[in-house]
């Protein structure tokens, strides 16, 4: 799908509420492959110590961590879910469920540069000791201060998010929200089979 700059106009732009379900539907996905990826360790990988309060925590993800490198891992396969997809379709599991697509701002895909860019904002900054929660939080909600509607690694990278139905119904979101509903209860049971 090629659009050009004037093409995408206000009304085009992909509503917050579509772009946080879609992120919902991807966050689940992800959710799923870390505790595949958490699985084999043992019941401590991943926890908080005992004696780290919750201000540590959140300053260091990573303080008393033995397996820290884990979340390491995890947040490289978070890039790369974004990133190939991104690149190659211009929308992830969650956007095109939702009818989202990413866009340079030719209107084309954004490759696979502007796609690097635009995913490694995210883990990267979550990944960041100490400042990574309030970066991200930041990186989150600049949605809300953006003429066009766009996150922090969408400035960044250039991209501009989408609405690709002709007519948006509540049926796409109504979709995804089953979806995540039905794979929340499949990660529990998930969960729930893995701790026996």
């Amino acid at each position: 799908m090629t659009i050009t700059p004037e093409v995408v106009p206000q009304q085009r732009l992909a509503a917050r509420r579509h772009r946080l379900a879609a992120s919902l539907i991807d966050g689940l996905i992800y959710a799923v492959a870390a505790a595949v990826v958490y699985a084999p360790f043992p019941d401590e990988a991943g926890t908080v110590p005992a004696d780290l309060s919750s201000t540590e925590v959140l300053l260091n993800p990573y303080a008393g961590d033995p397996y820290w490198w884990i979340q390491i891992l995890i947040s490289a396969m978070f890039f790369a879910y974004y990133w190939v997809q991104h690149a190659v379709w211009g929308q992830t599991v969650g956007k095109r469920l939702c009818g989202l697509m990413v866009v340079s701002k030719t209107g084309e895909k954004p490759g696979w540069g502007g796609a690097a860019v635009r995913a490694l904002v995210y883990p990267a900054s979550s990944a960041l000791p100490f400042a990574g929660p309030v970066f991200t939080l930041v990186t989150m909600l600049w949605i809300f201060f953006d003429p066009r509607k766009r996150c922090l690694h969408d400035l960044i990278a250039g991209t501009v998010v989408i609405d690709t139905r002709e007519h948006r119904t509540s049926s796409g979101l109504l979709f995804g929200l089953g979806l995540l509903i039905a794979g929340t209860v499949l990660l529990v049971l998930l969960s729930v089979l893995l701790a026996r």
